[in-house]
């Protein structure tokens, strides 16, 4: 597949996209969000949450792992009611640690989509600016396969939040 219109930018033209596009509020953001991650990974280790998510993890994909529904990278369908029934089974729920992550990102997502909608949208347009027409429509058509998924997932989780408190 052709995958650019036009000669790559040099590394110059790079930088300069990036220079243009990222201010003073998104460096400051990032400093935040940094910071934030390193807080959270330290709670992650400091709680065990590594082992907690490791035990969850096998438990749901033994569940999960039959019929047609041997490979998660298709979690739709099969899978997505195999990882939903074993959420109803014997009170199973996600780790109140792996939750406090999945909000985090939830939050952080949301703000980002509040705060740089038409920073990602002008970076898009310029992105695909030098693409060719089956190039677009090939990241187009590999975007909405993954949204479906993401949607699939979103469901399975939010008619199974875990009852946890989050600080």
């Amino acid at each position: 597949a052709v995958v650019s219109t036009q000669s790559t930018g040099s590394a110059q033209d790079v930088k300069e996209f990036f220079e243009a596009h990222i201010t003073d509020g998104i460096s400051a953001d990032a400093e935040t969000a940094a910071s934030e991650v390193l807080k959270v990974s330290k709670n992650w280790c400091s709680s065990g949450c590594t082992d907690q998510s490791a035990a969850f993890l096998q438990s749901l994909f033994n569940h999960m792992n039959g019929g047609s529904c041997s490979s998660a990278d298709e979690f739709c369908g099969e899978c997505a009611d195999r990882a939903d029934s074993w959420f109803s089974a014997r009170g199973n729920q996600l780790p109140c640690c792996v939750d406090d992550v999945v909000q985090k990102a939830i939050k952080a997502y949301d703000y980002v989509i509040e705060n740089y909608e038409d920073v990602i949208e002008e970076a898009r347009a310029a992105v695909q600016g030098g693409l060719s027409e089956s190039a677009i429509a090939e990241a187009q058509e590999i975007a909405a396969e993954l949204q479906a998924e993401f949607d699939c997932v979103a469901e399975v989780y939010n008619g199974n939040q875990p009852e946890c408190t989050h600080a």
